[in-house]
């Protein structure tokens, strides 16, 4: 009888345990959140293979879910077969899940794409270029202050300027405007603003003036600065900051801020034809380390809709970067309209370079008239 009345007492005391558990795990959202982000629950959640078996379970209470099932030729996998990918990461006859277990920082790369353009795939995916030698490139600067681009003035002061176009990474260059230099692509860096990523920005200014959209380009010699103050290239977008936020100070009239930046995928991947035309496709990079993100992610996909319908094929899409891939903020936590564009790639010629800021030019302008509508009252 005794041991009759301690047997209950214990299931009394176990139960109002569990339950003092469970109200705690619903009122305390921290230990939600580590519940239900710890790995073994991503690989549940992620899983298509566990997926469907769940809803084939369900499917035997629910009649119409079973046909639906039976009409899209989902059926139940083997228990080896669900065992074998929650314990190995891999999809059995998916090869791509093969590389996500095989390189290094694959899943993070693929789950980073939000939108991707016309014929782009996962092999087109932006590239960052190696950090280059500053000292090698410093070399340089005596013989590239003779060039014209050169000699302009670092930021122009323009009071009316709508967009503000600037380069974290200014020695990034292109091998064909790189006359005359037998470069390996990993090599593709100067500070002469004729060779590199600066005369993007050039030409996209001159574009975007010719449609009445006043522009201002940041032409600072990134690599000098840096080295002056004893910064590398892990502090550029430090260094950049700095520039946005002391243009922003002087002229609240800008709208849209441009980090201009050059992709290292060769020109397969880089090159777009339109109407006969050859470009240099882009890329647009939304970090999401900050809260705002969202925001500049909705302004890119506006952009990047506008881009596929005018241009098809122009735009690769959309990455998304947080702080394991990079910077993962980009300035962009200073303005809802803040882009970082990839504009191109290592191989890519003026001819191409030129079309491409054309195309932008006439993007920016559209979406700028459609803004102006929906802001002016009836």
């Amino acid at each position: 009888m005794k041991l009759k009345w301690k047997y209950h007492i214990l299931v009394y005391l176990a139960g109002m345990m569990i339950i003092f558990l469970l109200i705690s795990f619903i009122s305390l959202s921290k230990s939600q959140h580590r519940i239900f982000h710890l790995p073994i629950v991503n690989e549940l959640t992620e899983s298509v293979l566990i997926s469907e078996s769940l809803l084939l379970m369900m499917s035997s209470e629910v009649p119409q879910l079973e046909n639906n099932l039976k009409e899209n030729d989902i059926t139940m996998p083997e228990l080896s077969t669900l065992f074998f990918e929650f314990t190995s990461g891999i999809t059995p006859n998916n090869f791509t899940s093969l590389l996500g277990v095989g390189l290094p920082g694959m899943n993070t790369f693929s789950n980073g794409i939000q939108l991707t353009g016309k014929g782009s795939s996962t092999a087109s995916m932006p590239i960052e270029s190696p950090p280059p030698d500053f000292e090698k490139l410093l070399e340089e600067e005596e013989t590239a202050q003779d060039q014209s681009e050169s000699n302009d003035q670092n930021i122009q002061s323009k009071s009316d300027a709508s967009v503000f176009i600037y380069h974290s990474h200014a020695w990034e260059a292109f091998l064909p405007l790189m006359d005359g230099k037998d470069n390996k692509p990993s090599e593709a860096s100067s500070i002469n603003n004729d060779e590199n990523i600066l005369q993007v920005g050039s030409m996209l200014t001159k574009q975007l003036e010719k449609r009445g959209i006043t522009a201002v380009h940041d032409k600072t010699n990134v690599t000098a600065s840096l080295h002056e103050r004893g910064w590398d290239y892990n502090d550029s977008y430090k260094f950049s900051r700095e520039t946005v936020q002391e243009v922003t100070a002087s002229n609240n009239s800008i709208d849209y801020f441009i980090d201009v930046h050059r992709d290292a995928q060769r020109k397969d991947a880089t090159t777009a034809t339109i109407n006969g035309e050859k470009y240099a496709k882009l890329y647009f990079i939304v970090g999401t380390s900050h809260k705002d993100y969202k925001q500049n992610l909705a302004f890119v996909k506006k952009l990047h809709q506008m881009m596929e319908d005018k241009y098809p094929g122009l735009s690769k899409g959309i990455y998304k970067k947080d702080k394991s891939e990079g910077n993962g903020v980009y300035n962009q936590d200073l303005s809802n309209r803040s882009i970082l564009i990839e504009f191109g790639g290592v191989d890519n010629n003026r001819t191409e370079l030129k079309n491409t800021s054309e195309a932008l030019a006439e993007i920016i302008r559209q979406h700028d008239q459609n803004a102006e509508k929906v802001s002016s009252p009836e």
